[in-house]
C-alpha cells in the first residue's frame, strides 16, 4: 500500500501557507493552514520592512548581508548630512545669495567641474576596472575615501581665490566620478556575492530602496544641521565628525563581507592555513583578509614571496628568469624541461632563486580550478624553499639545517618544481573537494589585478609545416 502523501505549499517570501494530506487508504485530501506562521507573517514589522529586504530574506541572501547592509545603511546617512554642508559651501563659492555674482562665470564653472569628472571617469574605468573584481573590498572602502575627499575639498573652495577655486571644484568632481566608478563597480560585485538564490535584480532593487529611504532621512536632518550650524570651527567640527563616522561604519561594512571566491590575498591565507593542516572557511579567512593593506596577517618571508610573483607573465618573462640560472645553453635545456614538465597542466611556474622573483604564465581559457591549482603549487613551492635577499643567491632546503631549521644546501630549481608538481597533483583532487565543502567557490577565480597574457601550445607538425 502506498504511504500517505503530505505536501507543504511554501510562499514566494519563504514562509509556510499551507498543508495538504492525502490519506492512502480513503483517497481523502485535507488541508490545514498553520496559523501561527501567518500571524507572524503579517506582523507590523514584516509589512513595513518586506518592501526593503529581498523575498524570503535572510535565506535567500548570505550571512554577511545584513551586518553589511546595517552599517552600509549609517555611512550613507552620515554622508548625506556631510553633503548637505559640503553644498551649501559650494553655493557660497559660487556667489548664491550675493548680488555680485555672475551667471556665466558660474556656467562655467560648472562645466569645468563636469569636464574634469567625466575625464576622469573614462581614464580610470580604463585602468582600474579590471582589478576591482579581485580587490573588491579595497575598491568599495575606496570609493568612500575619494567620496570624503570631494566633501573636504568643496568645504575648502570657498576661501579661495577663482582660479585657484576652479581647480579645487574640478578635481573634487574628479574624485567623485572616481567614487561612482569604484562604488558602482564594488557593489555590483557585492550583490552578486550576497545573491545566494540568484535573485541579483531584486537584490539591486531593494537596496535601492533602502537608499531612498535612507538619503530622504539623511536630508532632513542634514536641513536641521545646516540651518543650525553656521561658524566656520562649528561646520568644519560637525563635518569631521560625520566624515569619521562615515569612513568607520563603511570599514565596518566592507570588513564584515566574506567572500567565497579566492583572489590573490584570500588564497594566500587559505593556503597558510593548510600548511598547519587547517581547512579555513570564507569566514575565518575573510576575518585574517587586510582591506587597505594586502597579506597582513601571512608571515613576512611568505607575504614578499606573494608580492613578487608575476601572474599572467609573458613567456620572454619566464626564459630571462630561468637563463639567469646558468650559462645559455643550460638556461635553454631548462625551458625545454619546463614546458615539458607542465605540458599536462595549464599554468607554468619559475622561481628565479637569484632574485626570489616569480613567474606564472597561464594557458588560453584556463580555468579557475587551474588557478587554484597554480596558486596552491607556488605555496607548496615556497614551503619547500626558503626564497632569501637576491644578494645570497642560494635556495636553502634539504636536511643540513641552521638555527632557523632551515637548509643551506643549494638546490636546482627545475628538481624543485618537479617535485612539488608531483605533490600538488596528487594532494589537489581531495583537498580542492575540502575546500569546496569548506564553502569556497573554485570555479571562479580572481588571482590576476590585472588582464595578463595567455599562452597557446601549438601542434608539432603545424610549427614544422610554418617553417
Amino acid at each position: 500500500m502506498d504511504p500517505d502523501l503530505e505536501i507543504e505549499e511554501i510562499g514566494p517570501d519563504g514562509y509556510l501557507v499551507a498543508i495538504y494530506h492525502v490519506d492512502a487508504e480513503t483517497g481523502q485530501m485535507r488541508s490545514m493552514m498553520p496559523q501561527n506562521q501567518i500571524q507572524s507573517r503579517t506582523t507590523l514589522f514584516i509589512r513595513l520592512t518586506s518592501p526593503f529586504l529581498p523575498l524570503g530574506f535572510p535565506d535567500s541572501v548570505t550571512a554577511d548581508y545584513t551586518p553589511y547592509q546595517i552599517y552600509d545603511s549609517l555611512q550613507a546617512f552620515a554622508s548625506t548630512i556631510a553633503g548637505l554642508l559640503a553644498s551649501r559651501a559650494v553655493f557660497v563659492g559660487m556667489g548664491v545669495g550675493s548680488e555680485g555674482a555672475s551667471l556665466v562665470t558660474t556656467m562655467l564653472l560648472y562645466i569645468a567641474q563636469e569636464t574634469m569628472g567625466r575625464v576622469a571617469t573614462i581614464l580610470f574605468a580604463d585602468r582600474f576596472s579590471q582589478r576591482i573584481e579581485a580587490d573588491v573590498k579595497f575598491y568599495r572602502f575606496f570609493a568612500d575615501i575619494v567620496n570624503d575627499t570631494a566633501l573636504l575639498l568643496d568645504c575648502i573652495s570657498p576661501s579661495m581665490p577663482t582660479a585657484a577655486r576652479a581647480m579645487t571644484l574640478g578635481v573634487s568632481n574628479a574624485c567623485r566620478a572616481l567614487c561612482g566608478v569604484a562604488g558602482g563597480s564594488s557593489k555590483a560585485i557585492l550583490s552578486t556575492h550576497f545573491a545566494k538564490s540568484g535573485n541579483i535584480g531584486e537584490l539591486n532593487a531593494k537596496d535601492g530602496s533602502q537608499e531612498t529611504v535612507i538619503s530622504l532621512l539623511g536630508m532632513w536632518c542634514g536641513g536641521i544641521v545646516v540651518s543650525n550650524v553656521h561658524g566656520t570651527f562649528e561646520t568644519w567640527c560637525c563635518l569631521l565628525t560625520l566624515l569619521g563616522s562615515h569612513l568607520w561604519c563603511n570599514w565596518r561594512a566592507v570588513n564584515s563581507v566574506r567572500l567565497m571566491t579566492l583572489n590573490l590575498e584570500r588564497a594566500s591565507i587559505l593556503f597558510e592555513g593548510i600548511e598547519q593542516d587547517q581547512i579555513r572557511g570564507p569566514a575565518e579567512v575573510g576575518a585574517d583578509e587586510g582591506i587597505m593593506t594586502r597579506f597582513k596577517s601571512l608571515n613576512s618571508s611568505h607575504a614578499g614571496s606573494f608580492r613578487r610573483l608575476t601572474i599572467g607573465a609573458t613567456f620572454g618573462e619566464l626564459i630571462s628568469c630561468v637563463l639567469r640560472t646558468g650559462d645559455g645553453h643550460k638556461g635553454l635545456e631548462n625551458v625545454q624541461h619546463l614546458l615539458h614538465l607542465f605540458r599536462q597542466e595549464e599554468y607554468i611556474l619559475w622561481i628565479d632563486p637569484t632574485t626570489a622573483k616569480a613567474v606564472m604564465l597561464l594557458r588560453e581559457g584556463i580555468s579557475g580550478q587551474s588557478q587554484a591549482k597554480a596558486c596552491f603549487h607556488f605555496f607548496r613551492l615556497m614551503q619547500h624553499s626558503r626564497w632569501p635577499a637576491p644578494w645570497t643567491r642560494e635556495i636553502l632546503h634539504g636536511s643540513n639545517q641552521d638555527s632557523t631549521g632551515l637548509s643551506h644546501e643549494p638546490v636546482d630549481p627545475l628538481v624543485q618544481a618537479e617535485r612539488t608538481l608531483h605533490q600538488v597533483n596528487t594532494q589537489w583532487d581531495s583537498l580542492s573537494q575540502r575546500l569546496k565543502q569548506a564553502g569556497w567557490d573554485l570555479d571562479k577565480t580572481m588571482l590576476e589585478t590585472r588582464r595578463g597574457f595567455r599562452f597557446r601550445r601549438l601542434p608539432h607538425s603545424r610549427g614544422k609545416k610554418d617553417r
